[in-house]
């Protein structure tokens, strides 16, 4: 079977097992696009094509490093410059030293601000040529979790403060800037950097996973998160993406900067790197650069090596928190593919994590009758133990939330939008406890008002 016959094989396989409604795939290859081809359906029922546009989450940081890097090749922008000459309203707290945050350290998520707080600020749904403004000025009084420069921490915080400098660089839209110097350049036509040019384009929301089963999302577009995650695009313009890259960015960069931009900088562990928007494998036999990216409701992955002349981009529209390994797999799969012509194994996906939780949740609902049950019929009870256990139970259903959200690092908000199923599950429990609580609470004290009076 030809390499385009197992791919075909291989997609079919993976979306029917993973429930993946919708994808497209390009693949390019010494700077010809050699595949192209659309999958399953999307959220309105029409066919996916490589015209079909999809957000594409973290694959959207590369880009937009991109821009930083034109800007620093225009003489506009010093990667060492401390953020504060840029954007001089913007103010972070930090606790000791005087090392300020640069434009390096956003690029390589080594500014010292956390994960949690960038998540923060994400999946806002904010919308509006001031969108990335707002944003940058809720951001504003941040404290700052490390010392710049000194810890790697992926955060979409650093990325929406580059788009924030950008616009005032430039003195225009973040959008604008991305579609007249950077899109049309590289002949990206259908590509968008707000909610209201990616509508005008046709674009559809995609789906979040219950359980794995893809239910049609409500939709989730912000603009002020753009430049970290909700860039749109279809997989024909993003390899025409990779083919400028293939070429060393010659229609915007010169090869100084271009060779700045695919750098490793940041060791993450064994032999991969963070770079200017890249995860990049330094390994001597298999070095390539690459970013997946997810949304509530779609998944991405790009995928570069230029030591063997190729690259591709995976569109899905489909995601959830517990199935991030799928597209891997798929990513990986088509790498195989391509490297060595043999068909891979299509991995299983598992929602235990949900499972567990709704089973805990069954259990605890059940423990919770039986014991208000149980309550009801005594005649003579310990009504300081049932006072205790009444009181513990409202005490964990307050703490559920706050303590996954710490346990995470994550806020609730984000729980809910990547992890719905869980989220939902989450609820149910605290609202289990809560009414557990404060049944048992009533019945003692209503047997305690009770036996007083006989």
């Amino acid at each position: 079977m030809t390499k385009a016959g197992l791919i075909n094989e291989f997609m079919r396989d993976s979306m029917k097992k993973y429930k993946i409604p919708g994808a497209s795939l390009a693949i390019v290859q010494d700077g010809k696009l050699i595949y192209q081809a659309g999958f399953g359906e999307q959220s309105n029922g029409a066919p996916v094509t490589k015209d079909t546009m999809f957000t594409i989450g973290s694959v959207s940081k590369p880009i937009t490093s991109l821009a930083i890097m034109k800007l620093v090749d225009d003489g506009e922008v010093n990667l060492d410059q401390e953020i504060s000459q840029y954007l001089p309203h913007f103010h972070y707290n930090q606790d000791s030293s005087n090392q300020e945050v640069t434009i390096r350290q956003l690029l390589t998520h080594t500014s010292g601000i956390s994960s949690y707080d960038g998540l923060v600020l994400s999946d806002r749904n904010l919308r509006g040529e001031d969108a990335i403004a707002k944003a940058v000025q809720e951001l504003s009084g941040v404290s700052l979790k490390h010392e710049p420069g000194e810890v790697h921490e992926y955060s979409p915080a650093n990325y929406l403060l580059l788009a924030k400098i950008v616009e005032d660089i430039t003195n225009q839209p973040f959008a604008t800037f991305m579609h007249d110097e950077i899109f049309n350049r590289i002949g990206m036509k259908r590509t968008a950097s707000n909610f209201r040019d990616a509508q005008e384009l046709g674009y559809q929301p995609g789906f979040q996973s219950w359980f794995g089963k893809p239910i049609k999302s409500k939709g989730f577009m912000d603009d002020s998160g753009v430049p970290y995650g909700y860039m749109v695009s279809t997989s024909d313009d993003i390899s025409k993406f990779i083919r400028f890259m293939m070429h060393g960015g010659r229609e915007l960069l010169s090869e100084k900067s271009f060779s700045m931009y695919t750098s490793p900088q940041v060791h993450r562990k064994e032999d991969m790197y963070y770079g200017y928007g890249w995860r990049i494998s330094t390994r001597a036999e298999d070095s390539y650069y690459f970013h997946g990216g997810e949304t509530p409701d779609s998944r991405s992955e790009l995928f570069i090596n230029p030591n063997r002349g190729y690259g591709f981009i995976l569109l899905t529209n489909k995601n959830n928190f517990s199935e991030v390994l799928s597209t891997i797999w798929m990513r990986n799969g088509i790498k195989t593919i391509l490297e060595n012509g043999t068909m891979p194994e299509v991995k299983p996906v598992n929602h235990h994590i949900q499972w567990s939780a709704f089973f805990i949740t069954v259990f605890l609902f059940l423990l919770c009758f039986w014991n208000v049950s149980r309550l009801r019929s005594k005649v003579s009870i310990k009504k300081g133990v049932w006072i205790f256990i009444g009181s513990i139970s409202i005490l964990l259903a307050i703490g559920i939330i706050p303590l996954l959200c710490y346990f995470f690092s994550t806020p609730w908000r984000a729980i809910n939008l990547y992890a719905p199923d869980i989220a939902f599950i989450i609820k149910l429990l605290v609202g289990t406890m809560t009414l557990n609580g404060v049944l048992l609470l009533m019945i003692t004290m209503l047997k305690r008002s009770e036996a007083r009076h006989r």
